[in-house]
């Protein structure tokens, strides 16, 4: 599956003041789905609201939904279970420079839409509304390019090689990082950041760390046909989060001439082991104790970004806006030489 088609995943923000709380019981249920009640809510209450810019001072959130391509056609739907049947809808909106309106398309529950994106937004949101409705189980809204391929495996996506160039004999694997309240997203202006560069992905929350066992060979597999059909001499694997960190510490012990790049963002050796506590029979955990340890081999990981020497101000501003960011911070020529420098 091309990194274009991705399926992306915004969930339910229960920090937002952009949900409908009066008289209403919101409940965080396992794997991150919301049992929502309210047996009094008026038809045509917009019962959440997700955003694709960031608003933090007036709304509390971030960019929840991914930067869409003016004049193409997405599209829009949502995974939800109501009483009564049928009993909410989607409305997207996309407005202007001017935060005002320039067309609205309503999705109703239980379909998949295809819009198209006005050439003059500026930004989208878009509102679950109730119909009617009294209770619901809500997993998440989506967003995806019209021209959209089956999963690679499940809920995972591997891109075409990005941004190729014959001359550079080392290919990036670049896990992207999920979000607490949607699925990870790389900005081409980061992605931009590399060359042969293979974009990972997954709409599950915390990815189950990338190590779904049949994810986990199919990565490998694709990365071993671009290796031969682009002659790469190495492999380089990319993180910038507590999640991505680990994968790329993991991904690059399974070959003999590949690194990882990392930030210092690791968890507890018990808070990744709880992680995968619920998905045992699915994934081939690692011993976390030991590759934990392997961030500390200096001929195999390399280590970009120290937040834990920034200020605190700066490191929470730039979070919130853009986690991937950090990606900007990787000076490749000076990781070439140090790859070239502990080659086998």
């Amino acid at each position: 599956m091309r990194y274009k088609e991705e399926v992306y995943f915004a969930y339910w923000d229960i920090q937002s003041i952009s949900q409908y709380l009066y008289g209403s019981s919101v409940k965080l249920l396992d794997g991150g789905h919301v049992l929502y009640e309210n047996q009094f809510m008026p038809s045509g209450t917009v019962i959440h609201e997700w955003h694709s810019r960031a608003n933090y001072q007036a709304l509390r959130n971030t960019s929840q939904l991914p930067e869409l391509k003016r004049g193409q056609n997405y599209i829009f739907g949502s995974h939800i279970e109501t009483i009564p049947e049928n009993s909410t809808y989607l409305k997207v909106e996309f407005m202007d420079a001017r935060d005002e309106e320039i067309s609205n398309q309503i999705i109703k529950q239980g379909e998949r839409v295809s819009v198209r994106v006005p050439d003059n937004t500026q930004y989208y949101k878009v509102q679950l509304v109730s119909s009617g409705c009294h209770r619901f189980l809500f997993e998440g809204i989506y967003v995806a390019e019209e021209q959209l391929a089956d999963y690679t495996v499940d809920r995972y996506w591997i891109s075409d090689l990005l941004h190729q160039d014959s001359e550079k004999e080392t290919m990036y694997v670049c896990f992207t990082e999920p979000e607490l309240n949607r699925t990870g997203f790389i900005p081409e202006h980061v992605r931009e950041h590399f060359s042969n560069v293979l974009i990972v992905n997954s709409s599950y929350r915390e990815a189950l760390l990338y190590m779904e066992e049949r994810f986990y060979e199919t990565l490998l597999e694709t990365i071993e046909e671009l290796a031969q059909e682009h002659l790469f001499e190495k492999v380089a694997f990319v993180g910038y989060g507590a999640i991505s960190n680990i994968a790329a510490l993991h991904y690059s012990k399974q070959f003999g001439n590949s690194y990882a790049l990392v930030t210092d963002e690791f968890l507890s050796e018990l808070d990744y082991q709880r992680l995968l506590e619920r998905y045992r029979t699915r994934v081939n955990p690692p011993i976390f104790k030991e590759l934990l340890l392997q961030q500390f081999n200096p001929t195999k990981v390399k280590e970009y970004a120290d937040l834990k020497t920034r200020p605190r101000e700066l490191a929470n501003i730039e979070y919130l806006l853009d986690k991937s960011f950090l990606l900007q911070a990787i000076d490749l020529e000076k990781i070439e030489e140090w790859m070239r420098e502990n080659e086998n």
